[in-house]
């Protein structure tokens, strides 16, 4: 919930959403009827409080040379403008382009999310799918497989000094690498 922002925040301002709900709860438990233009204006502060421009509750800015975010003042806040210091507004709610918020699909007995996986008794507040995996790029590497051929000789010399179950397992192994590094060549030849 933060932005890098490059204009002066607005930190004075409306009232935050949770003191709009906080009066709409205090008028549900008085029990007397809501009159009309009272709902319209709670929509509409709530709108404004929740999609428009917000006031942060907390200005930071990153020293260079520094891992560090540290708390500033306005005032701060515009000296490190004009010094090209990279400073962040910090909101209470997502700013409108980060509310990308989706639901579970629970499966029909509701033991897990059938987009996410999460356990229905262990789900997160929403559904956040796993990104398919990068695809790795297929292009032809400077690796020649019959380099490993004479590594393959050297092997089989080496074996001769052991017992014959590992010389089998070994010949076996080398045999198969040798047949797809000609497999592999005899592909790759027009």
């Amino acid at each position: 919930m933060s932005k890098d922002c490059n204009t002066a925040p607005s930190v004075e301002g409306m009232p935050v959403a949770s003191d709009t709900l906080r009066t709409m709860r205090d008028a549900a438990r008085a029990g007397y009827p809501i009159p009309a233009h009272l709902v319209g204006e709670w929509f509409r502060a709530l709108r404004d409080q929740l999609f428009a421009d917000q006031r942060p509750v907390r200005l930071e800015q990153n020293d260079p040379g520094s891992p560090y975010w540290i708390q500033i003042d306005e005032r701060q806040w515009h000296h490190a403008l004009r010094r090209r210091i990279n400073v962040r507004a910090l909101y209470l709610h997502p700013l409108p382009g980060e509310r990308r918020r989706q639901n579970h699909k629970w499966s029909p007995d509701r033991t897990h999310c059938t987009a996410c996986n999460d356990p229905f008794e262990w789900a997160e507040p929403y559904c956040v799918p796993p990104q398919p995996p990068e695809p790795m790029s297929t292009k032809p590497q400077p690796f020649n497989p019959r380099w490993v051929l004479p590594i393959l000789d050297r092997l089989e010399l080496a074996m001769r000094r052991e017992s014959k179950q590992e010389r089998e397992k070994w010949n076996r192994e080398t045999n198969l690498i040798r047949r797809s590094i000609e497999e592999n060549t005899r592909e790759a030849q027009p």
